[in-house]
C-alpha cells in the first residue's frame, strides 16, 4: 500500500513538471545593416529620438506643459460663458505670446500723434502683461497694461486689460475698457476679439446699473457709497453694481443721508438729495395720545381743596355760633347746663366740617401731584427724523361707491 502511495505521488508531480512550457533557447538575430530597407523597418515606431533627454516625471503623472509656450492666441480661445447677474465674470483666454501692436497705417486715430519711441515702449510694456496674463498674475498684468497705456492709448491694450480685470472682479472698468476697445471698430483688433469684446460686454451690463445724484444745496459734499463724488450744486452719473447704495450729502449744519433700495440690472436710479437743518428734521411726540387727562385730575384735585376750603368756613361759622350761644347762657347769673339743646349742635357741626375739609385737602393735593406729574410725564419730547421719512409719501387711499343698474360695488383707489 505504501510502495503504491509513493508511486501515485512520483507519477503526479512528474506530470506537473512535464506540463511546464520548456524555456528554449534565445532567438538568434541576424545582424542587419543601418544602410539597408530592413534597417528602417527593424526601428519601433515608438522609439525615442537619439538625442531625447529622460524626463523626471514620476509614473502616473502627466507632465505639464508650459503655459506661455501652449497658449494660443487671444481669438482662438473660447468664448466667454453667461454669468448670473451680479457673479464675478472670469475668462481663461489668454494673450497672444508675440502680439504685436497694428502700427502700420499712420492715418487710423489710434496711431495719431504717437511717435515711435512711445510705440515701443507700449509694445514692451504690452507684451510684459501678456506674460503676466498668461501666468494668471492678473495684478501685475494690469499694472503693465496700464503702463502701456500711458504710452499708447490703443484698443488692443484696452482688451486685454479687460480680460485681466475679469478675473479681479472689476466689472465697472471692464466695461470702460471693452467700450474703449471697440470704440474704432474690428480694425485695431482682430476679428475674434472684437466680436469676444461684444460679447464680454453683454455679460458685464448684467453687473452694472446706472445711478444719477443731483444736490443744490451750495457747498453740500456729496458721497456714493461712503467715497465724496463732487460738492454741489451738481449731478454725478455713474455706473454701479447691481444692488443697494448709499448716498449722502453733507453740510455743517444740514444733513441728508438715503439708502436706496435694490437697483436691477440695467436700471437708471436718478435720485435728488436735499439738505434740511436739524430744527427742520425735529419733532416732537408724547407718552399718551390724551393730553386733557393730566389737566382734568389737576382740575379736580383744585375743586375738591376749594370744597374743603368751604366746609372749613363753614365750620368756623359753626364754631362761631357756639361760641355766641356759650356767652349768652353764661350772661344769667344761674348759667346753663351742658345739655342745653342748640348749644353742642353747632360744635358738633363744626367738627364734622372741619374734618370733611381736612380730608377734602388731603385729596385736593394727592390729584394736584399726580395730575403735575402726569403733565411731566406726557411732555413733549424731542426727536429727529431722516430726510427719507420726510420726503416719503403717505399711503393714500379712497373709496368711492359705484351703483348703476348692472353693478353695486365700491371702488377702492391707493397710491403708496
Amino acid at each position: 500500500m505504501r510502495g503504491l502511495v509513493v508511486g501515485l505521488s512520483l507519477a503526479l508531480s512528474f506530470g506537473v513538471v512535464s506540463a511546464q512550457p520548456a524555456a528554449g533557447p534565445e532567438p538568434k538575430t541576424k545582424p542587419v545593416k543601418a544602410s539597408s530597407p530592413r534597417a528602417k523597418k527593424a526601428k519601433p515606431a515608438d522609439a525615442k529620438p537619439a538625442d531625447a533627454k529622460p524626463t523626471d516625471a514620476k509614473p502616473g503623472v502627466r507632465p505639464v506643459a508650459d503655459p506661455i509656450d501652449a497658449a494660443p492666441s487671444a481669438g482662438a480661445q473660447a468664448k466667454p460663458t453667461d454669468a448670473k447677474p451680479g457673479s464675478p465674470n472670469k475668462t481663461d483666454e489668454k494673450a497672444g505670446v508675440n502680439e504685436t501692436l497694428q502700427k502700420d497705417n499712420a492715418q487710423h486715430p489710434w496711431l495719431v500723434g504717437v511717435t515711435p519711441a512711445e510705440q515701443q515702449a507700449a509694445n514692451i510694456a504690452f507684451r510684459e502683461g501678456n506674460t503676466q496674463l498668461n501666468d494668471g498674475l492678473f495684478v501685475d498684468a494690469v499694472a503693465k497694461y496700464r503702463e502701456a497705456l500711458k504710452h499708447w492709448n490703443h484698443p488692443a491694450i484696452h482688451y486685454n486689460l479687460s480680460l485681466a480685470l475679469l478675473n479681479l472682479d472689476q466689472p465697472i472698468e471692464v466695461f470702460d475698457h471693452l467700450n474703449a476697445a471697440v470704440q474704432y471698430g474690428a480694425d485695431p483688433l482682430e476679428k475674434d476679439k472684437f466680436e469676444h469684446a461684444k460679447e464680454y460686454l453683454l455679460l458685464v451690463e448684467k453687473q452694472l446699473a446706472d445711478i444719477e445724484v443731483s444736490c443744490d444745496k451750495i457747498g453740500a459734499k456729496v458721497s456714493v457709497d461712503g467715497k465724496e463724488v463732487f460738492v454741489a450744486p451738481g449731478t454725478y452719473s455713474q455706473k454701479v453694481r447691481v444692488g443697494k447704495h448709499t448716498f449722502v450729502a453733507d453740510k455743517q449744519g444740514y444733513n441728508a443721508r438715503i439708502t436706496a433700495p435694490y437697483i436691477g440690472p440695467g436700471e437708471k436710479f436718478r435720485i435728488e438729495l436735499k439738505l434740511y437743518t436739524a430744527e427742520e428734521l425735529t419733532r416732537y411726540k408724547r407718552r399718551w395720545t390724551t393730553t386733557w387727562f393730566p389737566y382734568a385730575i389737576v382740575g379736580a384735585g383744585a375743586l375738591v381743596g376749594l370744597a374743603a376750603g368751604a366746609l372749613e368756613l363753614s365750620a368756623q361759622s359753626d364754631y362761631d355760633d357756639y361760641n355766641k350761644r356759650v356767652a349768652a347762657c353764661n350772661a344769667t347769673s344761674a348759667g346753663c347746663p351742658a345739655s342745653t339743646p342748640g348749644i353742642t349742635k353747632s360744635r358738633d357741626s363744626g367738627d364734622t366740617k372741619r374734618l370733611l375739609g381736612f380730608v377734602g385737602y388731603g385729596v385736593a393735593g394727592a390729584a394736584v401731584v399726580a395730575g403735575t406729574t402726569l403733565l411731566w410725564l406726557n411732555r413733549r419730547q424731542p426727536y429727529q427724523i431722516s430726510a427719507e421719512q420726510l420726503n416719503a409719501t403717505p399711503a393714500a387711499i379712497s373709496i368711492a361707491p359705484i351703483v348703476s343698474p348692472e353693478v353695486v360695488g365700491a371702488m377702492v383707489h391707493a397710491s403708496f
